[in-house]
């Protein structure tokens, strides 16, 4: 305890002499691990060092520096007595790279002005050949009039016009498309100005260490610190062979950063920890029970859905077919399982601009079991699809899943985080060699009057048909779901209700009425589900059927 007191004594003496020793140090960023709202940078430089007491500056570059996550080590003789982030005002910063996107969008903007220019003179041109057909057209001088143009003449005024006209055309459109790519380089190279010029930023951002030296010597500093304008989230691929051999699942990082600093040649790790930042533990409260009250209509929230179409089965090749180069694995990252997440370290440095653009990096591929079987729900579509529940493990995060069967593209979805061993279903895609038909076969109003008064309510006997088909040369495995009505209120009856065959499983996930029957049809067999009701309803409410 003297001794600490007896430093900060010793320093605070030294005065203006003690502030003549600051020494700022250039520092590079070596290594960067991403979460999923932010990212932990590590900067390393050197120095040569006195012995005595040092102020030593390490300058970052980041828009948004998290000053309580500010570490620093550093590797020498001697004791760190303090580490602290600081924003030093200073007359003008350096930003040596917005003055060269600044040049660069000069420069855009020059070509865009000169292109322009040409199009002017391209649309002169045009005119002056609208200009000769106009002439061809009015009087002719009586001079002229008597003389009928020569074969050779008339063909080689024509080629004129046609080889003009069409000089002229493949120009405009080529100046056409040069002025879109320069619009959409002029737009990125903005974009990336307003995130680098943001606000007002006459400041030096430096992390300032206080290091009494034991003898003169060179020092290494390793400092750390988080920064808020980075994240990863994950994106996958999904492939299905043609013959159903499991699922080939890519999982990618997409990166995006804007925080002001160039990653170089850094070793990137990626990190599904959930940083805590404010984060209290969870309370109980009472269990309370209360009846129903009403509440306003919630607009629905829009899903992704998956394409309806893809490729049937006589669309895709399989055997018979002259075989393919083999396909090329994406390279994997090192996974290092920690106590609560997984990180994963890139095999090879990586450069990541501060931009305002997304980078994609290959993390782990995997082969999936699955079970695959068609689906069809044919009350609410005529189409059967082919789908495949797969088992989820502890790697799998939320993310926007792309499937593709037999490596073509058949749509996306959006894969909920799951639990270990939880199932999650793939689509991939309609089969029109499998199909189910839903048809209404009877729909009869008994005798609505009683004598010669008529009845308040209308009795109505319904029967539906669904037929399932199987056109393919082998046998598949058919899910059908399928809903008989059910009433909410005691004015409405729903009566003799016969299923024909019974359904493998009634009130399907809990749904009331929702009926679901699986299926095995050989080829070319056909299979017929009866469904029959009677429903009793008030006649000035018929429900729809």
């Amino acid at each position: 305890m003297k001794k600490s007191v007896y430093i900060v004594l010793l320093v605070l003496s030294a005065g203006m002499s003690f502030a003549e020793t600051v020494q700022t140090v250039d520092s590079q960023i070596t290594t960067v691990t991403v979460f999923s709202n932010q990212a932990l940078i590590e900067r390393q430089a050197s120095v040569a060092v006195k012995k005595g007491f040092a102020e030593i500056r390490v300058p970052v570059e980041t828009f948004a520096v998290d000053p309580d996550s500010v570490t620093a080590r550093i590797f020498g003789k001697g004791e760190v007595l303090s580490v602290q982030f600081k924003e030093i005002p200073v007359a003008e910063q350096p930003q040596e790279k917005i003055r060269t996107l600044e040049a660069t969008l000069t420069r855009l903007t020059s070509s865009r002005r000169e292109l322009q220019d040409s199009k002017l003179v391209l649309k002169k041109q045009e005119a002056f050949l609208d200009a000769f057909i106009d002439f061809s057209q009015s009087q002719i001088p009586r001079d002229l009039a008597t003389r009928l143009p020569k074969p050779d003449d008339l063909n080689q005024t024509l080629s004129f016009l046609r080889t003009g006209y069409r000089n002229v055309f493949e120009q405009l459109q080529a100046l056409d498309s040069k002025r879109t790519q320069l619009d959409k380089e002029i737009q990125v190279v903005e974009r990336e100005l307003a995130a680098l010029r943001g606000p007002d930023r006459r400041s030096l951002r430096v992390i300032e260490l206080l290091f009494l030296s034991a003898a003169d010597q060179n020092i290494r500093i390793e400092a750390q610190y988080i920064t808020r304008s980075a994240r990863w989230q994950p994106l996958y691929k999904v492939s299905v062979p043609a013959t159903l051999a499991g699922v080939d699942l890519t999982m990618f990082s997409n990166i995006t950063q804007k925080s002001g600093e160039d990653w170089k040649q850094v070793q990137l790790a990626v990190s599904n920890v959930v940083p805590l930042r404010g984060v209290r533990l969870p309370s109980l409260t009472s269990w309370l029970l209360d009846l129903p009250r009403p509440v306003a209509a919630q607009p629905r929230r829009s899903k992704v859905a998956m394409r309806e179409t893809a490729p049937a089965a006589d669309e895709i090749a399989v055997a018979g077919e002259a075989a393919r180069p083999e396909e090329a694995e994406f390279v994997q990252a090192e996974r290092t399982k920690l106590p609560l997440s997984f990180e994963y370290k890139m095999p090879r440095k990586i450069d990541i601009e501060s931009r305002d653009k997304e980078t994609l990096l290959p993390l782990l591929s995997k082969k999936m079991s699955g079970n695959f079987y068609h689906y069809c729900v044919p009350r609410r579509s005529p189409l059967t699809f082919l789908v495949a529940d797969v088992k989820a493990d502890k790697e799998l995060l939320s993310g926007m899943l792309n499937v593709y069967f037999e490596s073509q593209y058949v749509g996306k979805t959006f894969l909920q985080e799951k639990k270990p061993g939880e199932e999650f279903t793939l689509n991939l895609g309609a089969d029109r060699e499998v199909s189910v038909k839903r048809e209404k076969t009877h729909d009869k109003v008994k005798e609505t009057f009683l004598g010669k008064f008529e009845r308040d309510n209308v009795v109505r006997e319904l029967s539906y048909k669904i037929t399932a088909e199987n056109r393919k040369d082998s046998k598949v495995s058919l899910t059908i779901l399928d809903s008989i009505p059910v009433s909410k209120t005691d004015r409405i009856e729903v009566t003799d209700v016969r299923i024909t065959p019974e359904p493998d499983q009634k009130n399907h996930l809990d749904r009331q009425g929702v009926m679901r029957w699986d299926l095995q049809l050989k080829p070319e067999q056909k299979n017929e589900i009866v469904i029959e009701f009677t429903v009793t309803y008030p006649k000035e409410f018929p429900p729809r059927f």
